[in-house]
């Protein structure tokens, strides 16, 4: 890990490396779990969107655009969209000192539904807070829910549910490994390039 962070200089922590918004990498690391979870789901489920967005902003009233991380229709009911977001928390930041982690993971999941479970039932659909601790460990929900599409799996492939619950655990437990690594190790400058031609100034000069 650098001594300092890239973006700003600041002197570069466990803390700062796994939360610094900066060139997009804390983004880049949640995305990595999101894209996961969509591929397992994919399997079972035909209907997965990415992205889908919950409510549209209203600039007028002050209202935000909501945008859940993945949408999926027949997980928990037929033919009933259920939305999830995905949170990939530092259980051993300093602020969490005082705290077991199930108790900040239940936290982060309850921050969660109170963000999203209103709109969502305004849309017919269900919401669930899919949170992770950097170190690999599901929240209650997020367990529940690997369990339920193990079992759809299992079912799906001919295996007992143990050998794909197993795998699945292996491969969310490697995305999250990597998440952590990128924040960690990666930069967080961004590349500029020499091409030039988002203006055309890297056009060559034509003479008739």
């Amino acid at each position: 890990m650098p001594a300092n962070c890239d973006e700003g200089g600041a002197a570069t922590s466990l803390e700062h490396a796994l939360d610094c918004k900066k060139g997009g990498l804390v983004t880049q690391s949640h995305n990595e779990v999101r894209d996961v979870i969509g591929d397992l789901e994919s399997v079972v489920f035909k209907e997965v969107v990415k992205e889908p967005v919950m409510q549209e902003a209203n600039e007028a009233e002050g209202v935000p655009s909501l945008i859940a991380d993945l949408s999926i229709r027949g997980v928990w009911q037929p033919q009933t969209v259920a939305l999830f977001d995905v949170r990939v928390t530092d259980t051993d930041a300093p602020s969490h000192s005082q705290r077991v982690v199930s108790a900040i993971l239940s936290s982060a999941e309850e921050a969660k539904k109170k963000k999203y479970s209103v709109a969502a039932a305004y849309r017919r659909a269900s919401f669930t807070p899919f949170v992770v601790s950097v170190d690999g460990v599901l929240g209650r929900e997020a367990n529940f829910f690997i369990k339920h599409l193990a079992q759809k799996l299992a079912h799906k492939w001919e295996k007992s549910n143990s050998e794909v619950l197993g795998w699945m655990r292996a491969r969310l437990s490697i995305a999250i490994l990597r998440a952590t690594n990128l924040c960690l190790r990666c930069s967080r400058t961004k590349w500029r390039s020499a091409f030039g031609m988002d203006d055309g100034s890297g056009l060559p000069s034509i003479s008739a």
